[in-house]
This record gives C-alpha cells, structure tokens and sequence, in this order.
C-alpha cells in the first residue's frame, strides 16, 4: 500500500468517526439520547456481578489519568532518549490534546453524571463526553500501531491492534458499567477518540515522510 492511499485511509476513517460524533453531538442537543441511555443503562445493571464488577473496575483504572500520566511521561523519558523524537511528541500532544478537548467540552455541555446507579465514586467533573473512552483509545491504538510497525516480522504483531480495539472498546464501556456515565457520554468519547486516532496516524505519517525526503535521507536514521 503506497502512502497516497494510506494517508487517503487516514482521511476517511477520520471524517467517518468526525461524522459519528457529529450525530451524537445533534442527538444529544435535541435530547434525543434519553432511550438509548436508559436501555444500557437497564442492560448494565441486568448483567452485573461480582466478577464483571472486578474486571471492569481494573479495566477502567487502566483509561484514568492516575495511570496514563506516569505510563505517558515513562514512554516519553524512553523514546527521547531512544533518540524515537517524533514519537515522543506525538504522545504528548496525543494524550495532551483530548485532555484539553475534553475539558472544554464538558464545561461547555455541563451534562451532571448518572446518580444512584454507580460502583465506583463519582468523578467531581461533567459527564458529557466521557474523558475516559475520549483520552486513553486514541493513545492506546497509536502506540499499538508503532509497535506493530517495529516488530512487523513477528508473527504476533498482525494480532496487537485487533486486541487493542477491544480493549479500548472494553475501556470505554466499562463506563457504562459502573454507572458514571451514560452511553452517549461513552459513544461521543469513542467516535472523537478515534477520529483523533486517523488523524495522528496522518500527522505522523506526513512529518516522518517531510523529514525522511528533506532532512533525512537515510532509511530509519533517527
């Protein structure tokens, strides 16, 4: 695949989440998401037990900023060193960027959380659109797709992105779950996430292809 129709792939995957958000953000305007936060909200409580509570209790710790900070700035510290720059960058703005977004968008919607129905304690911030399943997916599925560009001989690499996307699936419905989001909050989150996702992938793609013609020649120099 030539990188004309990967940087095309970019494109379209990103305008199809961009235009998945948009419905979210039109439904939930019109309030128009009630039914379909009342039936998942319905269908958590219907499935849940001792052992899914477990899981996606670890699940969800994994999509905080109490884990992703440390992980974040660890990976950064080692790529910089590594003499792995750009990627290094691309973390930062990666996690650094939905933060902000998504800061501004629950200040700007001021949805209140799910009350009564919660496993775990209530976050102090908005509901509307998750930071969980709007940070941690697109993240997680870029540095998945670096590895499997790094280890591309390994047999297992042509598995690592399918088990990240339902992980981070996983990530953003654990949620849902434990009752302190509703599933637009969780929807919006996701669809912006990977959105963001595409377009880092074309950022990076585009950079590393601007400084291997002009700045640097030499296949995988760094």
């Amino acid at each position: 695949m030539n990188q004309t129709t990967r940087k095309n792939g970019y494109v379209r995957g990103a305008l199809t989440f961009a235009v998945l958000a948009t419905i979210m953000f039109a439904l939930y305007v019109a309030g128009k998401v009630a039914g379909m936060d009342q039936a998942a909200i319905a269908f958590a409580e219907s499935i849940r037990s001792d052992a899914g509570t477990a899981f996606f209790r670890f699940v969800t710790n994994l999509g905080g900023g109490m884990f992703l900070v440390p992980v974040a700035v660890i990976m950064f510290v080692v790529l910089y060193i590594k003499k792995y720059r750009v990627e290094a960058m691309f973390v930062l703005i990666s996690l650094g960027a939905s933060e902000i977004a998504n800061e501004l968008l629950k200040l700007f919607f001021g949805r209140p959380r799910p009350s009564g129905i919660n496993l775990i304690e209530l976050p102090e911030s908005f509901s509307f659109p998750s930071g969980h399943a709007m940070i941690g997916p697109a993240f997680y599925c870029m540095v998945a797709w670096w590895i499997t560009q790094w280890f591309a001989e390994k047999r297992w690499s042509s598995l690592l992105q399918p088990a990240v996307f339902i992980f981070v699936a996983l990530l953003a419905l654990s949620r849902v779950y434990l009752g302190v989001h509703y599933l637009s909050d969780v929807l919006t989150g996701f669809f912006l996430s990977m959105c963001w996702y595409y377009l880092l992938r074309l950022g990076y793609e585009g950079w590393m292809g601007r400084r291997s013609t002009v700045v640097d020649p030499i296949p995988h120099s760094r």
